[in-house]
């Protein structure tokens, strides 16, 4: 994106993150309900060797907990540099409490405690319908600089962002060509996320999870995988297992955003290649019945 090369490191490296953050673009405020009274945080980048006359895919990515839109710098490149726009919005503001404890006769005890702010994707309804102002917003920011396919509009988050990209996907199902969820939790069927299930089953869904011994990374409700698979969602799970390594986890990413990437051109090339819904069900179905 922007002048970088993509590569497979586990790290963007200086020179090319420098480049990278030369053209994205910052801006300062925020969308609020529903009307647009002030532009809002996020970053727009187009890849390299950006050509006008061709209408690009474009990805949506939503950061992690206590992370914010910069995080478009380390993701984007690893999944390519070449194949996309991409545009990511700032997360709801939220106060994080941060504790100093110290060990006292044996028990721990709390000497100090304060609160800073962060930026995370929250699960009430009005955080949902917040986010989901946000990713239209975003889409209308980098349709209006780049030539994007509005047909070929994924959307994409980690953690908590791809708990949010399922959910607001899941409640847009025709505004979206494919979503992805990093090691997010699956929406709660409290939150009715099969309310659109007709239309939900044309929605390509890739979700990753880790092996169930990972502390970062949240378990898979197989019950809630279930429910999809029997309303006829085409749903593919992978499983990203984690290494003993230095790099263990920074590993590990790479290896998911490579996988995104093929993902994600598989569908803007063919978006309904039979083949490819049957070898999805097949390794849903695989996963189930471990």
């Amino acid at each position: 994106m922007s002048k970088i090369k993509s590569t497979p490191l586990s790290s963007v490296p200086t020179k090319a993150a420098e480049k990278f953050e030369k053209n994205y673009e910052l801006l300062s405020t925020r969308y609020h309900a529903g009307k647009r009274s002030s532009s809002f945080p996020h970053i727009v980048a187009a890849p390299i060797h950006y050509e006008k006359g061709f209408a690009y895919p474009l990805l949506v990515w939503l950061h992690d907990a206590e992370k914010t839109e910069l995080d478009i710098f380390d993701v984007i490149p690893k999944i390519s540099a070449r194949n996309y726009v991409a545009v990511a919005p700032r997360g709801v503001a939220r106060q994080k409490k941060r504790v100093v404890r110290s060990l006292v006769n044996g028990r721990l005890i709390d000497e100090k405690h304060w609160y800073e702010p962060c930026y995370d994707w929250l699960e009430s309804e009005e955080s949902v319908s917040e986010a989901e102002n946000l990713v239209f917003d975003s889409i209308a920011e980098a349709q209006g600089k780049y030539n994007v396919n509005m047909r070929r509009i994924f959307l994409l988050g980690q953690g908590s962002g791809g708990a949010m990209a399922l959910r607001v996907a899941m409640r847009n199902p025709h505004e979206f060509a494919g979503v992805i969820s990093i090691d997010g939790i699956l929406p709660e069927t409290g939150h009715t996320p099969l309310r659109n299930w007709r239309a939900l089953r044309d929605l390509p869904i890739l979700v990753t999870s880790g092996n169930p011994d990972a502390v970062s990374v949240p378990r898979l409700n197989k019950e809630q995988l279930r429910l999809y698979h029997a309303a006829g969602l085409t749903v593919l799970v992978r499983q990203y297992n984690e290494g003993k390594g230095k790099n263990a986890r920074q590993d590990r990413m790479v290896s998911i955003l490579a996988d995104v990437n093929r993902w994600i051109m598989e569908r803007a090339t063919n978006p309904q290649a039979p083949s490819v819904e049957m070898l999805l069900q097949y390794e849903q179905k695989r996963y189930l019945s471990r």
